[in-house]
């Protein structure tokens, strides 16, 4: 097994632990389905796991899966979350079996509860009204208390031009994406600064004086309403830290986005709860969450199971029917994410000229250092 997700090698421990027939040897590559473009027609692994797996869909690098589902195999359809299923097949033809995915998140600090009563989830709407009751100033009009602001965030400002439509489409000497839903997204995130919190400079300040902390830090000395997270790093968090939070996910026009970075895998079904009780009986539950460092994409063990281990979840369970599944990204995607895209759109939003580099030449620079 070739994997660029550690805990597939606790799973594959677990599963030589339960039999003796056939010995699982897992390899840890950063992008399996690079390292298999650069291999021997001959070479390669019986089975792929992790994340960034759907390039290798349309290379057919996989077998068709559809034999595990139906009157014949081990699989229901229905069990899984039906974007992340969808999202793992070409047309009618099952290529991967999702395992895992991840949400965005805003926390909060639970004495502020009353700030989000009734909010079940967090529209971008609702969180800009419920932050400008929340922000306050001193006397000089400085910002003593602020909501939230978009800009405190990369991983935020990437989410609102995914959740507003952006589309990007790495090549490889150049990335494109949908510039008039680009423009517009610019434009809404502008707007959200201006309204809310009165500039870029405030939003700026704020986050340099009281947000040098851990995102749960954040959000308890009541500077700040929101801290944006995601499910992987608040579920991992220990009883000590987790202890004084809430959160709620970020569901804006009927939809929660699903982290590009979610696990596949071909994986019987009844393997989930074992996973489970066997990182909490390791004591591993603080070094990464849930199964392969996500929610289970099978809907029954995390609505039913993972609320077992994760108290937190009682409240915030995932809801199916509003998942939306991202597009398909290269196996490189977190790091050109983090050192391209995201530093693009958020020089686009702060309105920093200085640091106005086209993407392009911004990816050719990333090229460049990943070629050292």
């Amino acid at each position: 097994m070739w994997t660029n997700n550690v805990d597939f090698v606790s799973f594959a421990e677990l599963f030589n632990s339960k039999q003796d027939k056939i010995r699982v040897v897992a390899y840890y590559y950063d992008a399996p389905i690079n390292k298999l473009a650069a291999a021997a027609p001959s070479a390669g692994p019986d089975i792929f796991a992790g994340s960034f797996l759907q390039a290798g869909m349309q290379k057919k690098y996989f077998s068709n899966l559809n034999s595990l589902f139906g009157k014949k195999g081990p699989l229901l359809r229905d069990a899984f979350y039906e974007p992340l299923l969808k999202s793992c097949a070409v047309g009618e033809k099952q290529f991967l079996i999702p395992v895992s995915f991840n949400l965005p998140a805003l926390v909060f600090y639970s004495g502020n509860y009353e700030s989000v009563l009734g909010a079940t989830m967090l529209s971008f709407d609702a969180v800009k009204e419920i932050s400008r009751k929340f922000n306050s100033k001193n006397k000089n009009g400085v910002y003593t208390s602020m909501g939230f602001g978009p800009l405190w965030s990369n991983d935020f400002l990437y989410l609102v031009f995914k959740d507003k439509g952006v589309y990007f489409n790495v090549g490889v000497k150049e990335i494109s994406y949908t510039e008039n839903m680009f423009e517009k997204s610019v434009d809404y995130v502008k707007d959200w600064v201006d309204e809310i919190n009165e500039g870029v400079k405030n939003e700026e300040d704020f986050a340099f004086k009281y947000l040098y902390m851990p995102f749960y830090n954040q959000v308890q000395n009541n500077r700040c309403l929101f801290s944006f997270a995601s499910s992987r790093e608040i579920l991992s968090l220990s009883n000590d830290k987790i202890r004084d939070l809430d959160f709620r996910w970020i569901c804006n026009d009927g939809k929660i986005q699903i982290e590009d970075d979610f696990a596949s895998i071909g994986i019987h079904s009844k393997t989930q709860r074992g996973l489970l009780e066997r990182k909490f009986k390791m004591g591993l539950e603080n070094d990464s969450f849930g199964i392969a460092g996500g929610f289970s994409s099978l809907k029954a063990a995390t609505e039913k199971i993972f609320p077992l281990y994760y108290r937190v979840m009682i409240s915030n369970t995932p809801v199916a029917d509003l998942l939306a599944a991202p597009q398909a990204f290269p196996a490189n995607w977190e790091r050109i994410k983090k050192y391209v895209v995201e530093p693009y759109i958020m020089a686009a939003c702060s309105g920093d000229d200085s640091k106005k580099k086209s993407i392009n030449e911004r990816y050719e620079d990333f090229l460049a250092s990943e070629a050292k």
